[in-house]
Parts: C-alpha cells; sequence; structure tokens
C-alpha cells in the first residue's frame, strides 16, 4: 500500500488514460487529501505534447497551481472544461488545423465561469484583438517568462486583463490607426448599436437583438446622433465607417 493511500485510507487507483481526464499536474508523493480551495485549477490547451509537458513543469514549481486536465482539440477542451470546471484555460490558438479562437467562443457561448489566457507565438494586432473579443481575459507569447505567466494566471483567475509586455505597444498602435484624430469615443454598447443600425435594423429590432427595451436603444442612438453631430442615420452610418467603427 502506497504512502498516500495509508493517509487517505484508501486503495490505490490506476492513472487515467485519457488526456481530458488527466491530472497530470497533480504532485507525486504527496498524500491524497482534498483539493485546497486556494489551489487554482488549470487546463491545459495545446497540440504538442512536449509543449504540454514543458508547462506542467513549470506549473507545478508554483504551489497555487494544478493543472487538471490537458486537451489538443477543441473537442476536447469543451469536454474538459465541462468536466473539471476550471479556473483557467490556458490556450494556444493552433490546434491540429484548428482556430483556438473557436474554444473562446464556445467558452462564451455556454456561459462558462472561467478565464481563458491564450499562450501564443502569434503577436500581431488582429489576432490579439479578435481573441480579446471572443471572451480571452488575456494573451502571452509563448516567451514568456514562468514568473510572468504564473503573474498572468491569478490575475485572469480574478478576474482582471493581462497583457503581455510585448504586446502593449502592438495594441496601442493598433488602436491609434483604428481610431482616427477626432474620432467620438464610443461605448462597447454603442459599437453594438451602430453595428446594428448598419445592418439597417429599427430601434425595435436593435432592441430585440440586444435584449433591451426599445426606449433603451433610443437612448443609445440619441447618444450616438449627439456623438457624431449628426441628426439622421444615414449620416451616422457614414461617419461611423469613415472612423472605422463598424466591424
Amino acid at each position: 500500500m502506497s504512502a498516500s493511500s495509508r493517509v487517505s485510507g484508501r486503495a490505490d487507483v490506476s492513472a487515467p488514460n485519457s488526456i481530458s481526464d488527466a491530472r497530470p499536474g497533480a504532485r507525486t508523493g504527496e498524500p491524497d487529501v482534498e483539493l485546497r480551495l486556494d489551489v487554482l485549477r488549470i487546463v491545459l490547451v495545446d497540440d504538442h505534447a512536449l509543449v504540454r509537458e514543458g508547462l506542467r513543469s513549470v506549473l507545478a514549481s508554483f504551489d497555487d497551481m494544478d493543472v487538471v486536465a490537458e486537451a489538443d482539440n477543441i473537442d476536447a477542451a469543451i469536454k474538459a472544461v465541462v468536466t473539471h470546471q476550471p479556473d483557467v484555460v490556458l490556450l494556444d490558438l493552433q490546434l491540429n488545423g484548428e482556430d483556438g479562437v473557436d474554444v473562446v467562443r464556445a467558452l462564451a457561448a455556454r456561459a462558462m465561469d472561467v478565464a481563458v489566457l491564450v499562450l501564443s507565438v502569434h503577436d500581431d494586432a488582429s489576432r490579439l484583438r479578435n481573441v480579446l473579443r471572443a471572451g480571452a481575459r488575456g494573451y502571452l507569447l509563448k516567451s514568456a517568462r514562468p514568473e510572468e505567466l504564473a503573474r498572468a494566471i491569478r490575475q485572469v483567475a480574478s478576474g482582471r486583463w493581462t497583457i503581455g509586455d510585448e504586446l502593449l505597444g502592438v495594441l496601442i498602435e493598433a488602436f491609434i490607426v483604428a481610431t482616427p484624430v477626432g474620432t467620438p469615443v464610443v461605448t462597447p454598447r454603442e459599437r453594438e448599436v451602430l453595428d446594428l443600425l448598419a445592418e439597417g435594423l429599427a430601434n425595435r429590432a436593435v432592441a430585440e437583438r440586444l435584449g433591451i427595451s426599445t426606449r433603451t436603444a433610443q437612448k443609445h442612438v440619441e447618444n450616438l446622433f449627439k456623438k457624431f453631430n449628426v441628426h439622421e442615420r444615414g449620416a451616422l452610418i457614414e461617419l461611423a465607417g469613415r472612423s472605422g467603427l463598424l466591424n
């Protein structure tokens, strides 16, 4: 009987066989006791086994982190999150020919209470923007130091945004280019309203699509008129399009 079995009073069990059920981050040789509440549960999603092995080794050096599952494709990633209810998903964007951003979208569509931290080799602004819009809470390059990775995991788990230092310049430059000088500052909700107005929807239809009252939708339109100093929708859509505010 193993040391862990003597402590817990339970018989030894065989190791898990499937990727989604593995707990490669669990410390070996430790007593089989209940998981501490202050330990962050993490699912690794990457299509390279060596990368997952390296990440697992790095995270094992931090006492407040535990890898509870791994996955190498989108379906396995969703299954692992549903099964293990982790705090954080550490996600690569290239998954055997699939786009990892679809994992972010799928989790957001299911309203899963999990923070997604992307760990990628890509540093282009468009991919960074798309991933954050899809619902990811953070984005790091794979060149990040172990301490930076651990800090980012803790930040996204606590509900905060985190962007790698190397990516801040990319994000700021993309914002400056996409937002010409003099462009009115609009809220995320007003951006959604603008997109729907560009589709030709009336206030009532806008309200239905956004799940708000018609009066609230009308108020958003009025605020947009004021910000752009226009009085009719055609002019509003034209100016918003020229300002790069329409998707």
